[in-house]
């Protein structure tokens, strides 16, 4: 679903990669299925029981879960690359039903949060107490009508975040902290945004006080406009008037090069920094959890069932092997131990 999408596409590609044959499907004609993830009735009259659904059908902030619960219904597995903290709440209210209905229901299965706890993992860390996670994107490649307005709808309200064991709520952006990432990104001064590892990790590390997620736009006059519409209803509107400008000014000025990384601290005061970056193709590491997923549930070769938690979503050093094949560099990542 969203095939034709920026972030649809980038799975697609790496499926067609390998020599599978995803069935692309849009709202769009054109498409090799005509769908909308919106519609039941429409999704019925395309689904199959034991279809393996990729959702990439953004942005998740205006989406229902029909899918999801048309998928129970006809009996599909679902994974989606949502990166809307309230949308994957709805999916985890749906828990018992998920578990009812004998499928696999993988959310947030990108970058947030399928990434994040792989390399919670692979810290080592046993008992995390923090995890921070730090985005740098390449937005001169992902600045899409999509993430525009996801941006957008993030202003709208305080952003989530874990402090201290419970979820607070924050001014988005109105916070900066740095970040050390390899060349070609260096060191960043990312901004307080919201994400849903302040909902997914913490059902998986009990222990963990404080989550959070950070973003820079490696653009000084584009983070001060932000900066400045979080705090403006009168500019936000503005800006989504004169979005189509400004995705084609990203495109143009806008950085190429991307990254991902998280700060992990444990009990006893520790701290691990890790995360992967691209010159130009970053953007393959939110692809790469939902098509290596998708790919062990269609081989038979995936364990877990019903809601599927964040850190069992991917196997991490499956996940390294396959970035590193991409052309993905990693940093922060141990050597993988002897089987």
């Amino acid at each position: 679903m969203g095939g034709r999408g920026f972030f649809g596409a980038a799975a697609v590609e790496l499926l067609r990669r390998e020599g599978s044959t995803p069935l692309v499907a849009s709202r769009r004609p054109g498409a090799d299925i005509t769908a909308d993830a919106e519609n039941p009735a429409s999704l019925r009259s395309v689904l199959r029981a034991h279809d393996v659904v990729i959702d990439a059908a953004g942005p998740f902030q205006q989406r229902s879960t029909a899918l999801v619960g048309t998928c129970l219904a006809i009996g599909c597995d679902v994974i989606d690359l949502a990166d809307s903290l309230d949308y994957v709440r709805r999916v985890q209210a749906l828990a018992p039903a998920i578990a009812g209905a004998g499928v696999r229901v993988l959310t947030a299965c990108s970058s947030v949060s399928a990434v994040s706890a792989a390399l919670v993992r692979l810290s080592g860390a046993q008992m995390p107490v923090r995890v921070s996670v730090f985005l740098a994107p390449a937005t001169r490649n992902t600045s899409t009508a999509a993430t525009s307005m996801s941006l957008l709808s993030t202003l709208d309200h305080p952003v989530h975040l874990v402090r201290e064991g419970s979820l607070v709520e924050r001014r988005a952006f109105s916070q900066a902290r740095l970040f050390e990432f390899p060349r070609p990104i260096g060191r960043v001064s990312a901004r307080l945004a919201e994400s849903a590892d302040a909902v997914r990790l913490p059902t998986v590390w009990p222990s963990l006080r404080d989550v959070d997620f950070w973003v820079d736009t490696r653009r000084r006059v584009l983070t001060a406009l932000i900066v400045a519409a979080a705090r403006s209803r009168s500019l936000r509107r503005a800006m989504r008037v004169a979005q189509g400008v400004g995705r084609r000014l990203t495109k143009r000025l806008g950085s190429a090069s991307g990254g991902f990384g998280i700060d992990v601290e444990d009990a006893n005061g520790a701290r691990h920094s890790s995360g992967f970056l691209h010159p130009s193709h970053s953007y393959m590491v939110a692809a790469a959890p939902a098509v290596l997923s998708a790919r062990r549930i269609a081989a038979g070769t995936f364990g877990s069932s019903g809601l599927v938690p964040a850190d069992l979503q991917v196997d991490p050093w499956e996940l390294v092997t396959y970035l590193r094949g991409l052309g993905i560099t990693d940093f922060g990542i141990p050597s993988q131990p002897e089987r």
